[in-house]
């Protein structure tokens, strides 16, 4: 009797396997622990920017994906640091106030933003990839596809705080049977773009002690 019990439970347990789907793509986290003593007063988080190579021509429809992946990141970068007194969070309104100011110079940028909002240290985020599913949850055709890069600059001299990358495309759990952790998590799911960009930022940026929840 224990042997079939047992068999009708491995039984399930394939067509789980086979039926559902979990994540998990290319991921480097890159990320850096606040080693250098430098205090942190203030973060001042820049609206997420698009990247494209230079010699790589993208589709208009995942150039229209893309441009709507910046305005979700922005969306959730602000739920992320809802909490954090220490966090300013700095709207395309603002730097297109300061633009006739500020210079071309990524760290120059920087500083002059740094300086009027009175944050010593700068987040930089830039989005690099953002294909939604296409499907449902049970029976997507394409997965969900989300690459990021972040860095946490301090000022005034530009050292790296932090940095970390995100690169994920979703799989299937037989393609990929050592994220089963993130299959149950995910209901065996196919998740959307924002969900997969949300669990990237909370990972990758939870690795860096200065943007960890403080709770």
């Amino acid at each position: 009797m224990f042997s079939i019990q047992r068999s009708l439970t491995l039984g399930l347990l394939c067509l789980a396997l086979l039926s559902f789907g979990c994540s998990k793509g290319t991921t480097d986290t890159g990320a850096a622990a606040p080693d250098s003593g430098f205090a942190v007063t203030c973060v001042a988080v820049l609206p997420a920017v698009s990247y494209v190579n230079f010699d790589e021509t993208i589709p208009a429809a995942e150039k229209s994906q893309l441009q709507n992946g910046i305005q979700v990141m922005d969306r959730l970068l602000a739920k992320q640091f809802i909490s954090r007194s220490d966090v300013r969070l700095v709207s395309d309104g603002q730097v297109s106030g300061m633009s006739v100011d500020l210079p071309a110079q990524p760290l120059a940028r920087a500083r002059v933003i740094g300086d009027r909002l009175s944050c010593n240290a700068v987040l930089e985020t830039t989005l690099r990839r953002y294909k939604d599913r296409v499907g449902g949850e049970y029976t997507a055709k394409n997965p969900a596809s989300v690459a990021f890069d972040y860095r946490l600059i301090a000022l005034p001299d530009g050292q790296i705080l932090c940095r970390g990358s995100f690169d994920e495309v979703q799989k299937s759990v037989m393609e990929n049977l050592y994220n089963f952790k993130s299959a149950t998590e995910r209901g065996f799911t196919w998740v959307t773009a924002e969900q997969l960009l949300k669990e990237g930022m909370r990972v990758r940026m939870g690795d860096c002690g200065y943007l960890a929840d403080e709770e």
